[in-house]
């Protein structure tokens, strides 16, 4: 029995993963940023609820953030729903 394909699997997860922590990291440094008075890390953490560390953590896809936490950064940004944000991804991943 050949294990490559279980490895290609895998494989296709992991890279699936990255792309998805890339594309939230992208979506949440992009609109901290580009809003008429751009947030800090610091500031859009504690307008979250959410520790700075763990904000870092997600903006530098060391991280992944649960769908609560992302509702809370949604939140924080101004965006009614979570999924508001999600769909400004240009690059379709999400």
């Amino acid at each position: 029995m050949d294990p490559t394909p279980d490895l290609d699997i895998d494989l296709s997860a992991q890279e699936r993963d990255i792309l998805i922590r890339q594309a939230i990291a992208d979506l949440i440094r992009t609109q901290r940023k580009g809003r008429e008075t751009p947030l800090t890390q610091e500031r859009l953490a504690g307008l979250s609820g959410i520790s700075f560390e763990h904000l870092n953590h997600i903006e530098n896809y060391k991280s992944t953030a649960s769908i609560e936490v992302l509702d809370k950064i949604a939140r924080a940004l101004g965006f009614n729903r979570v999924s508001d944000l999600l769909s400004l991804d240009e690059r379709r991943v999400l």
